[in-house]
């Protein structure tokens, strides 16, 4: 009975100490978790007041973020991984750098989820992934586009 009782207790030590042990080590999927903080990087660049016409598509591209995010989350919670991330963000860009720095880390979380997946799971979040970073690259082109536009008649 003693025995058994000394399994259960090692049972129940192994059980606590190897997820905890997981949970930091940035070996797996370290490329998305870069991905999802440049993401969120973007995001905050892009959540300034504009033009209507340009805040349209910034909420577009906004919400693509979110669903991209949470596509990472997903993968995140399998491998146990910390999602606190507060990225820093250079408040001194005017609206064209703003725009040119977000793209860059929509093309850089790109980048990195466009590496090679050692989770055969992970493969469709980051799929999902993938289309929700398209969209927001596709609407963020769009208020750049609409903002020039302001520009040239004067607003």
């Amino acid at each position: 009975m003693e025995k058994k009782a000394n399994w259960i207790g090692l049972l129940f030590l192994a059980a606590a100490i190897v997820p905890a042990g997981f949970a930091d080590t940035p070996g797996r999927h370290a490329h998305y978790l870069r991905a999802r903080t440049d993401l969120r990087a973007a995001q905050w660049l892009l959540r300034v007041h504009d033009e209507p016409n340009v805040m349209n598509h910034i909420r577009a591209v906004d919400q693509e973020i979110d669903r991209a995010v949470f596509e990472m989350d997903q993968a995140a919670a399998l491998d146990r991984k910390d999602l606190l991330d507060h990225p820093p963000v250079d408040q001194r860009l005017d609206r064209p750098g703003r725009f040119r720095r977000a793209m860059e880390l929509l093309r850089e979380a790109r980048a990195e989820i466009d590496r090679e997946e050692d989770n055969p799971r992970a493969r469709e979040w980051r799929n999902r992934a993938f289309s929700h970073i398209d969209g927001a690259i596709d609407q963020l082109r769009r208020a750049a586009r609409d903002l020039r536009l302001d520009r040239l008649e004067g607003f």
